[in-house]
């Protein structure tokens, strides 16, 4: 293992300690704290501290500095005598932030030459005068190491600020949200059964319900079309209480601002054994069509889902599912449709891009 001299035991060094200690052997540490000719003891590491100026005391050993801002640092060690070829910075073998574990894995790491803090690469060396410029290069390096590693990064910067399309792509094929909208609902189609109620239309019902519906109704504001309630799920307008079997609430509830209402009418109208099945936009335009209409509140995260219905339910009862990817939260933002994406781009599940979130809620 091979015997270091560390200087500073402040914060930097103490977030990486267990790592330092395990990789080098630690002959003594360098503080500006300690006073000259004095020197104190570590009982707990068996190591002694001393002033730098003391540092001869202590042997040829390579210095690493463990002080973010080391330029001071380095540069005290030089004018006390010290060999650069000796000093190495604990910044660069320890490094703390995304960006300096990106750029040091590497090729890239630092050096003092003629008396000068250099940054170097396999493509040139940089010298650096004073954090400003070191904290310039590392961002510099880790933004070309990025582009080489994601060439779509470029491509995405080149995107035109405008949509393709502001109508979800339905112009031209099935919008990327429904694609999860009913694959959470024929994951669920088995507890689609008896009295059921949807918003604005009852397809879903007929089409996930199969020969288990008994009856399908549609709830809607104005009350139009066959089997329709007129209604309002924020009220409680025209809702009876245990009457369904099933609810189905899809993309509904961005559009409603009193959600605790719609959330207690949601359960008050189920029966007892019957199940609600809720999709809301995650990372979603605006519908401009019922913003203009109804308004628009809210897009959602899973924790909502959970704070909203669980008093109700019961958190066994509710169960909640994000649906999405970075890709198709892009391709949904800029109006493209299903077709434009294949089959495999749906696949991946990824709870921090979540176009739609779909909740299951269990009235017992």
């Amino acid at each position: 293992m091979q015997e270091v001299i560390i200087f500073g035991r402040g914060k930097f060094y103490q977030s990486v300690k267990t790592d330092i200690h395990a990789k080098y052997h630690v002959i003594a540490f360098l503080d500006n704290k300690i006073n000259m000719g004095m020197e104190e003891y570590l009982e707990d590491l068996n190591i002694s501290i001393y002033n730098p100026a003391d540092v001869k005391k202590v042997g040829l050993y390579p210095i690493i500095i463990m002080i973010k801002n080391f330029w001071g640092i380095y540069r005290q060690l030089l004018d006390l005598g010290i060999d650069e070829k000796r000093i190495l910075f604990g910044i660069e073998l320890f490094p703390t932030t995304r960006s300096e574990k990106l750029v040091f894995s590497g090729k890239e790491h630092l050096i003092i030459e003629d008396k000068m803090l250099v940054f170097r690469s396999d493509k040139h060396d940089v010298i650096l005068n004073n954090r400003e410029e070191y904290e310039s290069q590392i961002k510099k390096y880790a933004n070309q190491i990025y582009k080489e590693k994601y060439p779509y990064i470029d491509i995405i910067a080149n995107m035109p600020d405008v949509p393709a399309s502001r109508i979800f792509g339905t112009e031209r094929g099935k919008p990327v949200d429904r694609y999860y909208i009913e694959k959470f609902l024929n994951d669920n189609k088995q507890s689609i059964w008896g009295e059921t109620l949807e918003i604005a239309e009852i397809t879903y019902s007929l089409k996930y319900g199969e020969d288990r519906i008994k009856h399908a109704y549609m709830l809607h504001v104005n009350g139009w079309g066959e089997n329709a309630i007129k209604g309002n799920l924020e009220t409680g307008e025209g809702l009876e209480d245990c009457r369904y079997d099933t609810l189905i609430i899809t993309q509904t509830l961005m559009f409603i601002y009193d959600l605790r209402s719609a959330a207690e009418n949601i359960y008050k109208t189920l029966r007892h054994g019957g199940t609600a099945f809720v999709t809301v936009a995650g990372i979603s335009q605006i519908s401009r069509y019922d913003a203009d209409r109804w308004g628009s509140y809210y897009s959602f995260h899973e924790d909502a889902l959970h704070r909203l219905f669980e008093p109700l339910f019961g958190v066994e009862n509710v169960s909640v599912k994000c649906y999405g990817n970075v890709k198709t939260a892009i391709s949904m933002l800029y109006g493209l449709c299903c077709e434009d994406l294949a089959e495999s781009d749906f696949a991946e599940y990824d709870k921090d891009y979540p176009v739609i979130i779909g909740a299951v809620l269990h009235k017992v």
